[in-house]
């Protein structure tokens, strides 16, 4: 299997978790802004829902492990393991990704661990820049999907004891290990199929001209 069919697979399963873990939905039309009174109820909603300092906690120590354990799973498949079952038959190795990697650089392990360190390290900063946005895109989601006697339900419940502890955990639920696990086991089977999917892709856009080759600058 080629490594971009790797690198597309990772993708693609990283892009679908990412969805799954932030309840992102697919971009609807634009609406007209909902009135103010909704909008302020929304904000009381996402400021017990979602404080200022969320992503903060969810790549403090939580996120790096989700991603170090992935990346595990990921590296400790045998090469055959990521072929058709046809091809796996033929003669697939029955070295892992990570074996494979460590004969063509011995300090792969390390040099691949520092890596992923330093860029969820200095990754956090900008995604602190973008939080406000984005709790600003939920205010305007839950003004525009509730009305305000909804939002004041809302607002209520999680003013509780028992709601105020969902506004804690609701978002770090998506970063525990036990759902990553889940969304983990997807990754074998995908990298599995991708071949014949970008075969698929292939073949739909054998219509259009080849893409420009890159020219040396």
């Amino acid at each position: 299997m080629k490594w971009r069919h790797l690198a597309a697979a990772s993708l693609f399963a990283m892009t679908t978790s990412a969805f799954a873990q932030t309840g992102t939905q697919p971009a609807v039309a634009p609406v007209a802004a909902p009135d103010a009174a909704r909008t302020a109820a929304a904000v009381r909603v996402i400021d017990r829902l979602w404080p200022v300092g969320t992503y903060r906690r969810m790549m403090d120590g939580t996120l790096t492990q989700v991603m170090d354990k992935m990346m595990e799973s990921m590296l400790g498949m045998r090469a055959s393991d990521m072929m058709p079952p046809d091809a796996a038959a033929k003669g697939g190795s029955d070295k892992t990704m990570l074996e494979l990697a460590e004969k063509e650089d011995p300090h792969f392990r390390e040099r691949f661990k520092i890596t992923m360190d330093v860029m969820m390290r200095e990754m956090l900063p900008v995604i602190e820049k973008i939080e406000p946005s984005v709790r600003e895109s939920m205010t305007h989601i839950y003004a525009r999907d509730y009305t305000e006697a909804q939002l004041a339900d809302l607002d209520r419940f999680l003013a509780s004891p028992t709601g105020t502890e969902f506004g804690k955990r609701w978002m770090m639920s998506f970063v525990d290990p036990e759902m990553t696990g889940a969304t983990q086991k997807m990754m074998p089977e995908l990298i599995r199929t991708m071949p014949e999917i970008m075969k698929k892709v292939e073949a739909a856009t054998a219509h259009l001209p080849p893409p420009p080759k890159r020219k040396d600058r």
